[in-house]
């Protein structure tokens, strides 16, 4: 199980503080995202506090005087985790619904809420996680980095410096979005396409930006980073590669169709010998050399050994499409030379069975 880019380490129960949806909400949101009802035999349990249902929100920190302290509410609720054996995560969403005090301009404020996270984490053993708004932007200017969204969560600068970790999550411009949706193969919807990042951490983390599509049947935020930078490496392909691609293609054809079976690598046969021995022994060979030769990169020492290593990549890919395929022309000979599936190859090999 993945969450936030990586995996989670421990389980065990949960319990969320919700000041903004009732219980009604909640049952609809649970039932969508379970709707085989497998959490009916989870060894954990899943406790949701929906406070507009229960005499509505209270603070968990409010100012008194000159200080800042704990709620009667909240300190009953709290008597009640330390109980908990198995507690794992507490969720309190969102933050500004339980703070009564000046988070977002008085830094003693928001120090003082993430100490009194710290030591319930500390006296739980549980994860606490708070979710917090971020200032809005205008839609010309979206973010496109981390540290543009970490400077953008609201409040003083506290509430970041005061956490272990930080993660924030925002919506991508919509042209992006609408690209991706298209490489997924699913149809755009506003408020459907996130980005999220870690941004602050006091450990090890995996910083890399995680992409996120919102399932339409749940409504959740899933994880599909592999799936969009798998699809935007596709489209790396780029015409210049389909171009070279199609060149070796037609080149082996007709050669095939000719009788001159040409190979891989080898000194009379080979694709890759022809293109850098003997480069104006035809000039499809001559273009293949220096399509590939411009596709390495001009630091690379070895600019010869890369551009050889592209065209045995590219054949392997003809392969793999099967577009092309690997004959023998001789009983005891090996499967070397390259041929379309129902050409003269094919033909050979097939009275080499008979």
């Amino acid at each position: 199980q993945n969450s936030f880019g990586g995996l989670v380490a421990h389980h065990g129960s949960a319990i969320i503080l919700s000041a903004e949806d009732d219980r009604d909400e909640l049952h609809r949101r649970v039932s969508r995202l379970d709707s085989s009802n497998n959490r009916s035999g989870y060894r954990h349990d899943l406790l949701v506090v929906p406070l507009p249902n229960e005499g509505g929100v209270f603070p968990i920190m409010m100012k008194s005087d000159n200080t800042y302290v704990t709620s009667p509410e909240f300190e009953k609720i709290y008597e009640e985790m330390l109980e908990m054996d198995d507690l794992a995560l507490v969720v309190i969403d969102p933050m500004a619904s339980f703070v009564h005090a000046d988070v977002n301009a008085d830094p003693a404020a928001g120090a003082a809420f993430m100490g009194l996270l710290a030591q319930m984490s500390t006296e739980t053993g549980a994860t606490v996680m708070v979710n917090h708004h971020m200032a809005k932007i205008r839609d010309k200017e979206p973010i496109t980095k981390p540290e543009e969204a970490r400077n953008l969560i609201r409040g003083t600068s506290a509430i970041v410096d005061g956490v272990r970790s930080a993660f924030a999550i925002w919506q991508v411009d919509e042209g992006v979005a609408e690209s991706r949706c298209d490489k997924l193969g699913i149809k755009y919807q506003r408020n459907m396409i996130y980005d999220g990042a870690v941004v602050k951490s006091n450990g090890v983390a995996n910083r890399e930006i995680r992409r996120f599509v919102r399932n339409a049947n749940t409504g959740l935020l899933e994880d599909r980073t592999v799936d969009i930078n798998l699809a935007s490496d596709l489209s790396k392909i780029t015409d210049k590669v389909i171009k070279r691609r199609d060149i070796i293609f037609n080149w082996i054809v007709r050669e095939e169709r000719e009788g001159n079976f040409l190979t891989t690598q080898g000194k009379e046969t080979g694709i890759i010998d022809f293109a850098f021995n003997q480069p104006d022994w035809d000039t499809d060979a001559d273009e293949i050399r220096r399509m590939c030769e411009r596709g390495v990169d001009e630091r690379n020492k070895n600019k010869e050994a890369s551009a050889q290593e592209t065209i045995r990549k590219d054949i392997q890919n003809l392969i793999g499409e099967g577009k092309i395929k690997k004959f023998r022309i001789t009983k005891s000979g090996g499967y070397k030379y390259l041929g379309i599936l129902d050409g003269k190859l094919s033909e050979i090999q097939e009275e080499l069975v008979d």
